[in-house]
């Protein structure tokens, strides 16, 4: 009876540490490693998004001196459509033993500025809604009412202006939109055939 607990508790242990060693990723981790996991993430949580991007990646060393990578993604659901929606997604590779962070959504709702005090346009999405929702942008706004087919292009100068161009083959109309990134108003409108 002792040898039968002994040769289960042996398998056990066995077994326990062929887990630990299988399940944690081979040392030394490399940026590709994290990116790819990341990746196949993103796409089996985000089937269906138009944009699924890593903007940034960095090494960092745990508290136990093991090295791990910290990474943020770009999420963007519609983006051509007149209100995208932008998630911004962090993940930690490999995984830490503490709850993940939470999606932090940039633009959704058709809302731009979610949850900060000055507002300013960061990214094409934001663009994209401010373009149609501002003051100033009310011929704008009843075009894309109008026009189920509407669809929109965000380009950035560089310094600080967006640029919107609207289209809509069902309407053969469109528009081009002005906004300035960091006075947070529409520049200027102007109305054309299909841009």
């Amino acid at each position: 009876m002792k040898t039968t607990v002994l040769l289960v508790l042996l398998i056990a242990l066995a077994l326990a540490a062929a887990w630990f060693v299988f399940s944690r990723p081979s040392y030394p981790l490399t940026q590709d490693d994290a990116k790819k996991y990341f990746l196949e993430d993103l796409s089996s949580k985000y089937p269906n998004a138009d944009v699924k991007e890593i903007t940034e990646i960095s090494p960092l060393t745990a508290q136990d001196g093991s090295p791990y990578y910290q990474l943020k993604a770009r999420i963007t659901n519609g983006l051509s459509t007149p209100c995208p929606e932008r998630i911004h997604v962090y993940y930690d590779y490999p995984p830490k033993n503490f709850v993940a962070q939470p999606p932090e959504y940039i633009t959704r709702g058709c809302k731009v500025c979610l949850n900060v005090d000055t507002c300013t346009l960061a990214f094409p999405e934001e663009a994209i809604i401010a373009s149609h929702t501002y003051a100033g942008a009310e011929m704008v706004s009843q075009f894309v009412k109008d026009s189920s087919d509407a669809k929109a292009v965000a380009s950035f100068d560089g310094t600080d202006t967006w640029t919107v161009v609207w289209h809509s083959a069902s309407s053969g109309a469109g528009y081009t939109v002005e906004l300035s990134k960091s006075q947070n108003k529409v520049l200027s409108v102007v109305a054309g055939q299909n841009q």
